[in-house]
């Protein structure tokens, strides 16, 4: 359980060089998939790499400052960041002082960019295929042309070193100096654990596949919430030994195999214990938000179900909701939860249409700012209700009495607490 406060410090250092030409493929290639707010903290935390050189303590509310950003915002990019392998965060506390490492780190050439599965995919994911390939056709270079014989001189006639000369045992003996360097995009998804238990459901070994194949494997996977055991049972079923390698896996059969069979309790039940608490507090609320946070709107649908497969509608308004208004899980988990709580159960597309597009002009990316947003909005349409409401039969209608008619049954106690925890709380890591 770890808090971010704004008086917390900070120390930035960069753990690659980044260049000029960085900045276009962050733009054209990272936005899309991390967002404009990301970004912004990306290049602030590198000029702050900088201005520690002169002056070394920075708070968090210096930054938070700079940026006109709120805390959660400012942590909701920051695992953006973390996620495609922009930036690593370590805490130090000692007594009272906490101090945030930040390390940043290169984003990948073009190339590195789209040979890697999971960052392609989630380019085709954020812009469509058609403006997704157009980027990729942008980085390509022409094919080389026939220009005739290559008489270019090679380094050993060019400069005829004496390898004997003290100077290049020196260089052997030089320390490193910094260099280009990469993240590591974390997943939860184990190769290991995932050809153990395809060895268990089949004569399937590693080497059947292409590292594009387990990169591919991976990010549907990852994409999908499967856990390692899942996706073993689900490739075997999808594997032609007879194809050539490479084209083992049916990817296209997969893909329909995840969307349609998921062990539900088994997946919420893991990813809630290996995950971080989102929120601070060990409160109902504080376990709501953790959970609408953490969990897909699928599996969320789900377990309201009682572990049941959702309904292809609902499953399209959610996706909908995700795909026209650019939602995130949490938010669109906090809406799903709203509308059925207020609609007699019933998950209306039109109402979380309508929702959705309001929390989105608000520009609402977290569980615990979409309950904000509600408790503003519920609370107004009280107010409203308690002067506008006539009185029949010369019956007074009390505050108490008004409350009990216009709010949902859980939503009474919860929206209570969040005004209560809001004054409390100044952040989350």
């Amino acid at each position: 359980m770890v808090i971010l406060s704004e008086n917390d410090y900070l120390d930035v250092r960069l753990n690659s060089l980044i260049a000029d030409y960085d900045v276009e493929t962050l733009t054209n290639l990272y936005q899309p998939i991390i967002g404009y707010a990301a970004l912004a903290v990306y290049f602030t935390l590198i000029a702050e790499s900088k201005n520690q050189k002169i002056t070394s303590v920075t708070s968090h509310n210096q930054i938070l400052n700079r940026l006109q950003m709120a805390t959660g915002d400012f942590i909701a990019a920051r695992k953006k960041l973390e996620g495609v392998g922009l930036l690593r965060t370590f805490l130090e506390e000692s007594a009272n002082v906490k101090i945030y490492h930040y390390q940043l780190y290169a984003p990948k050439t073009p190339y590195g960019f789209f040979d890697d599965t999971l960052l392609f995919g989630m380019l085709i994911k954020a812009l469509g295929d058609s403006d997704a390939n157009r980027f990729k056709t942008i980085y390509q270079f022409s094919a080389e042309q026939n220009l005739g014989n290559d008489i270019s001189s090679s380094f050993l006639e060019a400069y005829q070193p004496n390898f004997d000369d003290p100077a290049f045992g020196k260089a052997v003996k030089s320390v490193n100096a910094i260099g280009r360097r990469h993240g590591k995009i974390n997943s939860e998804f184990d190769y290991d654990i995932f050809i153990k238990a395809l060895s268990e459901v089949s004569q399937i070994t590693q080497d059947a596949f292409t590292k594009k194949d387990l990169k591919e494997i991976e990010r549907l996977s990852t994409l999908h919430g499967i856990t390692e055991q899942e996706a073993a049972s689900a490739v075997a079923t999808c594997f032609n030994p007879y194809a050539n390698k490479g084209k083992h896996v049916d990817f296209e059969a997969l893909t329909k195999l995840y969307q349609e069979q998921t062990d539900y309790s088994f997946l919420l039940n893991k990813k809630l214990n290996q995950s971080k608490n989102f929120n601070s507090g060990e409160s109902d609320l504080a376990r709501k938000i953790n959970y609408m946070e953490k969990v897909s709107p699928k599996q969320f649908l789900s377990d309201l179900q009682n572990g049941t497969l959702p309904a292809k509608s609902d499953l399209a308004i959610v996706n909908d909701l995700s795909k026209n208004f650019n939602l995130t899980n949490g938010v669109i988990n906090v809406i799903v939860d709203y509308v059925l709580h207020t609609n007699n159960n019933i998950l209306s597309r039109g109402l979380c249409e309508k929702i959705g597009a309001s929390v989105a002009r608000e520009g609402i990316t977290t569980a615990i700012d979409a309950m904000n947003y509600f408790s503003n909005i519920n609370r107004g349409a009280k107010t409203e209700k308690i002067v506008a409401k006539p009185v029949e039969n010369n019956a007074k209608t009390t505050k108490k009495e008004s409350k009990q008619q216009s709010d949902p049954d859980n939503w009474d106690e919860l929206l209570d607490d969040i005004d209560e925890e809001s004054e409390k709380e100044n952040g989350k890591a």
